[in-house]
């Protein structure tokens, strides 16, 4: 097992063979707890598109420890987080930087534990510094993303556009309470939130 992988074994029985996948994902716990790149984005948004077809009425709890990453691969587990009928609590254990703050804010409750961070900017692109890159077409990428992850702060903060750009714009660092306070967690964990079935 990969270190940092969090994993617990779950036995399945498939043509009278022994397989096992993670229990987590069986119990509907995921975890973003690195960078976010295509292949978790995959595995992430693979995992929540299975087991909602599975059972679309129980919710999933989405653990977030992350300083975030690609923008476009953020947005795919954001959309697939948006189009499932299961709900899908998203709690920030750590802290929730970048991209993996506009995850945080499309789940269906969004939670932060009493000493994590959240943090929001800017979408940047790693292809700006390529010389072989036309730097007007991926500005202009760059702006569409913007306007979507702008759109979907508006929707749950009700904060005005030109304060979510602002915002963006000077990294807002905040604690659990302030996210709360900006609203882009509904609330903050206590004894009774926790419920595994």
């Amino acid at each position: 097992m990969p270190v940092g992988l969090p994993k617990i074994t779950f036995p399945i029985i498939q043509d009278d063979e022994d397989s096992e996948c993670n229990g987590l994902y069986r119990r509907r716990i995921l975890i973003l707890g690195s960078e976010i790149t295509s292949d978790l984005a995959n595995i992430l948004s693979g995992a929540l598109i299975f087991f909602s077809l599975m059972d679309s009425s129980k919710r999933f709890k989405f653990f977030i420890n992350s300083l975030g990453g690609s923008v476009i691969d953020g947005i795919a587990i954001y959309d697939t987080i948006q189009t499932l009928l299961a709900p899908v609590e998203t709690i920030v254990i750590g802290i929730a930087a970048s991209m993996a703050c506009f995850i945080l804010n499309g789940g269906t409750s969004r939670i932060a534990f009493p000493h994590a961070r959240v943090m929001m900017h800017q979408p940047g692109s790693p292809y700006l510094d390529d010389e072989t890159v036309d730097i007007f077409i991926e500005m202009m990428e760059i702006e569409k993303m913007r306007d979507l992850i702008i759109d979907g702060y508006t929707k749950t903060t009700f904060k005005l556009r030109t304060e979510i750009m602002a915002d963006l714009e000077r990294d807002l660092s905040m604690s659990a309470i302030e996210a709360k306070e900006y609203g882009l967690v509904d609330l903050i964990s206590g004894e009774n939130v926790f419920e595994f079935s």
